[in-house]
Order: C-alpha cells, then sequence, then structure tokens
C-alpha cells in the first residue's frame, strides 16, 4: 500500500492549524463574577498588669576588701554566696 505525502502533510497541517484556532479563539459563554465581601472583627484585649515583686525577707549584706584593695559586697541571702569566707565570719 502506498502512502500519499502530500496528502498526508496537507491533513496534518490542516489539523494543526485547527487546533492552533481553537486555542486562541475567544470564549463565547461568560461566567459570573461572585463578589465577596471582607470582614474584619476587632478584638480588644485588656492590658497586662505587672507582676508584684516582693523584696527578700532576709538580707544579710556583709562587705570586704581584697588582696588587690578593691571593696566587694555580698548579699548572703543568695545561695551562691552563702559559701564565701566573708558570709561565714559576719554570720
Amino acid at each position: 500500500m502506498k502512502t500519499n505525502l502530500p496528502a498526508l502533510a496537507l491533513a496534518t497541517a490542516a489539523f494543526l492549524s485547527g487546533t492552533a484556532a481553537l486555542a486562541t479563539a475567544t470564549p463565547t459563554h461568560t461566567t459570573a463574577v461572585k463578589q465577596t465581601v471582607a470582614t474584619h472583627t476587632v478584638v480588644t484585649k485588656t492590658p497586662m498588669k505587672a507582676p508584684v515583686r516582693t523584696a527578700a525577707v532576709s538580707t544579710h549584706m556583709v562587705t570586704t576588701k581584697t588582696r588587690t584593695g578593691k571593696t566587694i559586697t555580698y548579699n548572703c541571702a543568695k545561695a551562691g554566696n552563702a559559701t564565701k569566707a566573708a558570709c561565714k565570719k559576719g554570720a
């Protein structure tokens, strides 16, 4: 069976130009545009209260002088300073 190449080329060109025409054609139907209304809700927050700070119940302050001549004041009520030599002397 022999194929007719010019007829095949013509048929292919017609098919491709037809699909190109359909792709660039403007749509004939219109769609309804749905409009939406945006709503905004405002939430009012109450201001936060400042935390209540209480003073330390027992403050045992000790002042000592170092070998280099500096004066240091320790609060012996704090856990890290309770073991200092100056806090042990002053107690």
